[in-house]
């Protein structure tokens, strides 16, 4: 039984370095992919905050489409038929 006891230790301290590293790798991969899709949600979010911005023309308030528009449309136009 002497001869057997370094390598059943050699190969319990095998096991635990493996389960330890599969729980770790496991461990990890679960944490990073959280938090991996909480930042793509938030990416996402903020990209479609500013392609909404972006398509509407109407956004800025101060915005007027007759802003340069100097002349009278209805100058011209006669109102009373009989004169």
């Amino acid at each position: 039984m002497d001869e057997k006891s370094p390598f059943l230790w050699i190969f319990a301290v095998i096991v635990a370095l493996l389960l330890g590293a599969g729980g770790g790798y496991w461990y990890g991969s679960k944490v990073g992919f959280d938090k991996g899709e909480v930042a793509t949600k938030a990416a996402v979010e903020a990209e479609d905050k500013k392609a909404a911005e972006a398509a509407n023309p109407f956004s800025n308030k101060e915005t007027n489409p007759l802003d340069k528009v100097t002349t009278n449309p209805f100058e011209s136009v006669k109102i009373n038929p009989f004169k």
